[in-house]
């Protein structure tokens, strides 16, 4: 609209100065007056480039990413990249305590699609795994590819930059591992890891079937991991309880993210 504005008062002057008609002092004023002003407008909305929307699907990793060290024990990775990324960069949480890909699948169309982002982080699968052991209400691995399938189908057809994660790990350490209440043998975390391993390569192939960028944080995890945990840590070295992050983590996977945001 003010482009139109522009070029109309624009084609007028110039329409009256060709023809030499008669016009009055102060018409020719008020004019060019709303020409230099619209042309000012229009420079400065130019000016003003659209922020770059930025969502974050995931569950409770993600949300919990957003914490402040005064408010807990860690400093989110979202609270990291708001700190280290520039002003022109929107970043949105929507990460839900629990999710696996089937709670995605019934609120990614209004948690991302409606939102129209130019960036989309997909960080899923520690439950989709967790909860077949702990719960008995896991994903399947087909129905974990699938639903992805379809999520990134989507999201890639409204023309948004995605970037998929690998879940990353479920205890630090090899051996048994507790989480909250949940007692693991040696044999029930052999299996964990190697399902996690499993729907990590599920987040590759995947990422190479739709030529998407890959973020391969179970990868980055277990070598951090396996450099620094000399003591076979349940926790501690990347997470605070063997899931979740702490601040070591936390700025691992922001240092990793930002390359996606430059």
């Amino acid at each position: 609209m003010v482009i139109t504005t522009i070029i109309f008062s624009a084609l007028i002057l110039f329409f009256f100065n060709k023809k030499n008609e008669s016009v009055s002092i102060p018409t020719i004023f008020l004019l060019r007056r709303t020409f230099f002003t619209l042309s000012i407008i229009y420079i400065f909305c130019t000016s003003c480039r659209h922020s770059t929307r930025v969502v974050f699907l995931g569950d409770s990793i993600t949300e919990l990413a957003e914490n402040n060290e005064g408010k807990g024990t860690y400093k989110g990775f979202i609270t990291l990249l708001r700190e280290d990324a520039n002003q022109k960069l929107e970043l949105i949480n929507k990460g839900i305590g629990g999710d696996k890909v089937p709670d995605l699948l019934l609120r990614y169309k209004t948690d991302v699609l409606q939102l129209q982002p130019d960036v989309v982080f997909i960080y899923i699968g520690i439950n989709d795994v967790w909860h077949k052991y702990n719960v008995g209400t896991g994903s399947d691995i087909d129905l974990y590819e699938n639903g992805l399938r379809r999520i990134i189908e989507d999201t890639q057809a409204t023309g948004a930059k995605i970037i998929m994660c690998t879940p990353t790990v479920i205890g630090e350490n090899s051996g048994e591992f507790t989480l909250v209440s949940g007692f693991k043998n040696i044999e029930e975390m052999e299996a964990i890891n190697k399902d996690l391993d499993a729907f990590s390569s599920v987040v590759r192939t995947l990422s190479f079937e739709f030529n998407i960028e890959l973020l391969d944080l179970r990868k980055k995890f277990k070598n951090y991991i396996s450099e620094n945990n000399s003591t076979n840590a349940s926790h501690g070295i990347l997470t605070y309880d063997g899931v979740h992050l702490n601040n070591a983590g936390n700025k691992l996977i922001a240092d990793e993210m930002i390359r996606f945001l430059k």
